[in-house]
């Protein structure tokens, strides 16, 4: 296991993996080493269980900000930007967008050595590694795409009447699939039922429109998941496992390191309030900003 504990540690070991035309890799930061590679859709049962409301409850609720959204996908990553349960997991294709969230603070308690009290002390974070074949790289109008994200509008009861074990043909004509069929045929109109079992126990990495500012601003991607609902080394998805561990107790250090490169809360949301909590932050208190602000407040 590589545990590093600044920034220059983390880019030499990036720098050190060889480079494979063929395959290509994306990064995930946890901030605890104990963190599962699964979508938040799928760590509780209430949310799992009622993944076709939540859906349907966020866009009655703002039918603007999903007017422009022409597919399932679309209104997946949507609801992901503002912090919903979603079938997908987010991911970035540059590395240092990982260390700044393998970085954020997820505090853990010890036992206090030679006595009984504990304490609260950082965790270890991870920044993960997630590589697969370059040909298994989808988009955001990708057929399977569509299938796998139009899960998330079927009934939790329909979903687990789902059987991967099926003949295509006889796959194709059992209720779930009739019903899934009528959700991917809103958004592609003579899609065909031909639906291939396999693809829906599938996780596929999926690049979206580049139309969020978030989205931009993070070099983000997305795992796409079917019905299955955690990654883990060895899986079926064909997609490689590695970490590198960032000490707890360096995390700070290493985010001020990061800010020196322009990696931030900031710049890594670009959402207005998000600007200036940051800057708020930034200000020393002795700064003219800082002295203006706190005479406002």
């Amino acid at each position: 296991m590589t545990v590093v504990v600044s920034l220059s540690e983390f880019v030499n070991a990036m720098l050190g993996r060889p480079a494979e035309p063929s395959r290509i890799s994306t990064y995930r930061g946890h901030a605890s080493t104990s963190y599962s590679l699964a979508p938040s859709i799928f760590r509780k049962p209430i949310t799992r269980e009622n993944e076709h409301l939540l859906l349907r409850e966020l866009v009655a609720a703002h039918p603007e900000d999903f007017a422009e959204d022409a597919s399932a996908l679309e209104m997946l990553v949507r609801m992901q930007h503002y912090s919903l349960p979603t079938r997908l997991l987010d991911v970035s294709m540059n590395p240092l967008v990982a260390l700044y969230f393998a970085c954020e603070s997820s505090k853990r308690r010890v036992t206090v050595t030679g006595s009984t009290r504990t304490k609260s002390v950082e965790s270890d974070g991870d920044v993960i590694i997630l590589t697969v074949a370059r040909r298994k790289l989808r988009y955001f109008d990708s057929d399977k795409v569509s299938c796998i994200a139009n899960l998330a509008r079927l009934s939790y009861d329909l979903k687990q009447a789902i059987d991967t074990s099926l003949a295509q043909d006889d796959f194709n004509k059992a209720l779930p699939i009739k019903r899934l069929l009528h959700f991917v045929r809103q958004e592609k109109i003579g899609f065909e039922p031909e639906i291939v079992p396999q693809d829906l126990d599938d996780i596929v990495l999926v690049k979206p429109k580049q139309s969020n500012k978030r989205i931009l601003a993070q070099a983000g991607a997305f795992f796409a998941f079917g019905l299955t609902r955690e990654l883990v080394p060895g899986n079926r998805a064909g997609v490689e496992i590695d970490r590198i561990t960032v000490a707890g107790d360096q995390k700070a250090r290493i985010l001020e390191e990061l800010d020196k490169l322009g990696v931030n809360e900031k710049t890594l949301f670009p959402e207005i309030e998000r600007a200036a909590r940051y800057l708020t932050g930034s200000l020393s208190p002795g700064s003219i900003a800082s002295k203006l602000i706190s005479s406002i407040s």
